[in-house]
């Protein structure tokens, strides 16, 4: 069937007919009688809103479970200043019945091209160790289904099927310029460790209809699951060069930077500070850009307060003559809410991926 509506465009008032599936569901005793209302996390590609089943919540709750897809119907109220679905229809879903790009986020750009920026990049190391090794994990084809499909985070920056591709990409397409500006880091090991960094990722997440920590990934993470990979594809390379391994190895264990994020070392070579800023930078940006999209109020040119960042971003008209239709001459912006100063911000204790 047809999606006909995205959640993201849901606002109060609306009625709503299309397809979701369910991230989360959760039994709510009622206060005053016996019974209980049932609360579900509901999700497509656009985002996620709360619904509620006031009326037969025991027989949706027999017939529903976490990660079903459904068709659901009702309207949307708010709560609390929060818009959510009074759900008066939920009809379970075969395969056959939806389309699971309407309802898994997926990278909007091209996995073959990217694909082939990976490859280019590999057969541009000269070292034929460091390209042996990058091989070893490209030349396999279960590991680039893997690769390629993998989110690079759960729930931060590039969190969507093909994510964790397209943020290695964009640190191969950051590197150009820093291996001009800086002369002294060796490319092909700054290369590999771009390409190695967050090969962990594949082994510390499972994602069908969504996706979510494995039991490894949630006890090892993929920092440490990125370096038990890097060593067995070493031991399987005759005569790989111990101090080439040692700094590989390093790069992917201190790419986090700092140690409050969790990393084992602070990168102490030039290649390893390299790929840190870059994995930083990328990281902090693109989480950024999704941070405004779900900010902007209408036609202001700012977004709401976001409060990750403690405080409102400008964006501008985005118009000749600097006025957006319907902002009306003399418009206050409201103020930000008042903050406590504090020397860090929530956004610094955010890993950087």
């Amino acid at each position: 069937m047809a999606k006909g509506q995205y959640l993201v465009d849901l606002k109060a008032g609306d009625y709503v007919d299309t397809t979701v599936f369910v991230k989360a569901k959760t039994r709510y005793p009622y206060r005053n009688r016996p019974g209980y209302f049932l609360g579900l996390v509901l999700k497509d590609r656009s985002g996620a809103i709360e619904g509620r089943v006031w009326d037969n919540a025991e027989q949706v709750d027999r017939e529903i479970e976490v990660k079903d897809v459904i068709r659901v119907r009702g309207i949307v109220e708010v709560f609390q200043q929060v818009p959510q679905i009074r759900i008066a229809f939920v009809e379970k879903l075969t395969e056959e019945q939806y389309d699971r790009t309407d309802l898994v986020a997926y990278t909007q750009k091209d996995p073959a091209q990217m694909l082939q920026r990976v490859r280019s990049a590999i057969e541009s190391v000269a070292n034929e160790h460091l390209k042996g090794i990058l091989k070893a994990f490209f030349d396999d084809p279960d590991f680039v289904k893997s690769f390629s499909e993998a989110p690079a985070t759960y729930a931060s920056h590039h969190c969507w099927l093909g994510g964790l591709l397209e943020h290695t990409v964009a640190l191969l397409d950051l590197s150009d310029a820093v291996l001009l500006q800086y002369p002294g880091i060796d490319r092909d090991l700054l290369i590999a460790g771009i390409l190695l960094h967050d090969v962990g990722r594949v082994r510390e997440f499972r994602w069908d209809i969504d996706w979510e920590p494995t039991d490894e990934g949630r006890l090892l993470g993929h920092l440490v699951l990125g370096d038990q990979m890097i060593r067995e594809k070493l031991a399987a390379i005759a005569d790989f060069p111990e101090e080439l391994a040692m700094r590989l190895r390093h790069m992917v264990i201190s790419h986090w930077g700092t140690g409050e994020w969790g990393t084992p070392r602070m990168p102490m070579t030039l290649e390893a500070a390299a790929l840190s800023f870059l994995n930083r930078m990328d990281a902090r940006m693109n989480r950024m850009e999704q941070l405004v999209k779900e900010a902007r109020e209408g036609e202001s040119p700012w977004t709401g307060y976001i409060r990750a960042l403690r405080r409102r971003l400008y964006l501008g008209y985005g118009l000749p003559g600097g006025r957006a239709e319907g902002v009306v001459e003399g418009e206050e912006i409201t103020p930000s809410p008042p903050t406590i100063e504090l020397p860090l911000t929530e956004w610094d204790f955010l890993p950087p991926d």
